[in-house]
């Protein structure tokens, strides 16, 4: 089971999502929190193994949250939740190390699908944040670093990892085993100076290497 804190400034829609994830399995929920600061107390101090938090919180920002909990505890997944966001917030969370984004318009089965994919290893963008993607690599001038770095197989991979396959997913759609998977993604951290999966979708995005 692993243990999830809620992070929201609204209590309705905190309630809501409690009431909807009370039943989901595989999660125990903890009692949920309204404040940046006394979520990330709580992350640094006891044992919290996923997160999903508001992007708009009163005390700090949900990036500065993610940030600070991506230095302390990187292992710890994280789901971003907002009304609404631009280019630079998409980009802000990307950076930040969050491994899924997604807007609260979203219903229960996205939802539930965006945790599935987050707590297995990969990552999950809303069709409104892929869009937003899709602009920042259309509207790059030129890749920052050159895709000669990849090798064939492993841009195959990395866009299957854009489109949120899990590593089950992608051994059985390239008929190759899961442990050549990791193989492949151990070697485009190390290519592309990635500590993560989301450091390969933010490598993806910045340098304009799939077609979403």
């Amino acid at each position: 089971m692993l243990k999830t804190l809620l992070v929201d400034d609204h209590m309705l829609f905190l309630d809501g999502l409690e009431s909807i994830l009370e039943s989901y399995e595989g999660l125990a929920l903890l009692p949920p929190v309204t404040r940046g600061k006394e979520a990330l107390e709580i992350v640094l101090n006891n044992e919290v193994d996923f997160l999903i938090t508001d992007l708009n919180l009163p005390d700090i920002s949900g990036v500065d949250l993610v940030l600070k909990i991506k230095r302390a505890k990187p292992q710890i997944p994280i789901l971003v939740l907002s009304m609404d966001c631009d280019r630079r917030e998409v980009k802000s969370i990307l950076n930040a190390g969050a491994e899924g984004f997604m807007l609260k318009i979203a219903g229960k089965q996205e939802l539930c699908k965006a945790i599935h994919k987050i707590i297995n290893g990969g990552t999950y963008y809303s069709s409104e944040i892929t869009a937003i993607m899709m602009e920042i690599i259309k509207n790059a001038s030129e890749s920052n670093v050159s895709s000669t770095y990849l090798t064939a197989r492993e841009m195959e991979i990395l866009d299957l990892i854009c489109k949120e396959y899990s590593n089950k997913e992608i051994s059985e759609k390239l008929f190759i085993s899961v442990s050549t998977i990791e193989t492949h993604r151990s070697s485009m951290f190390c290519k592309t100076g990635s500590k993560n999966v989301v450091g390969l979708v933010r490598y993806a995005v910045e340098n304009a290497l799939v077609a979403w």
